[in-house]
């Protein structure tokens, strides 16, 4: 390991599958989302999903950011406008890799202003940590902010029916 930190963006479907965007350098600022994006389709075991995170982080810094264009990369693999919108539906996941650990923290999807991270919620593990810790804390986020982002988007969702009907 060579840098001081990588950082990489898991985002979560509904479905549960997986989509690992890793950082890059970048001239405009500093560290920034590159163009690769890996999949990795539900179901999947905790091993592959501890390898699937490797990988991701392996990507880490193989290219620099494109500064040129003005749209994120989660914008560009969804083929939606505007980075709030390209994330509704999914949950992110931030992870963050030190020469000593990896911190992972969870997001909570605020329908105005995108992924919110919940530093409260944060996980800190080891580099060499026990085999399906981390996939554990993973599964465990799915379950927590996957859940209740889907039902504050429905709660979200009927409000603005019901207010359109009352207009």
């Amino acid at each position: 390991m060579d840098r001081e930190f990588y950082t990489a963006s898991v985002y979560v479907d509904k479905d549960e599958n997986l989509i690992g965007i890793p950082c890059g350098e970048s001239d405009k600022y500093g560290i920034a989302d590159i163009d690769t994006v890996l999949l990795l389709k539900a179901p999947y075991t905790d091993e592959a999903l501890e390898k699937y995170i490797d990988k991701v982080f392996d990507a880490c810094y193989t290219k620099k950011h494109n500064d040129n264009v003005e749209t994120s990369t989660i914008e560009r693999y969804t083929k939606k406008k505007g980075f709030v919108n390209a994330t509704s539906d999914y949950t992110m996941i931030s992870i963050v890799k030190t020469k000593t650990n990896y911190s992972l923290m969870p997001t909570f999807n605020d329908f105005e202003k995108g992924p919110l991270v919940i530093d409260d919620d944060e996980h800190i593990l080891l580099l060499n940590y026990r085999d399906g810790e981390m996939a554990e804390v993973i599964r465990g986020f799915i379950e927590i902010y996957l859940k209740a982002n889907m039902f504050y988007k429905e709660k979200a969702e009927l409000e603005a029916e019901k207010n359109k009907k009352n207009n």
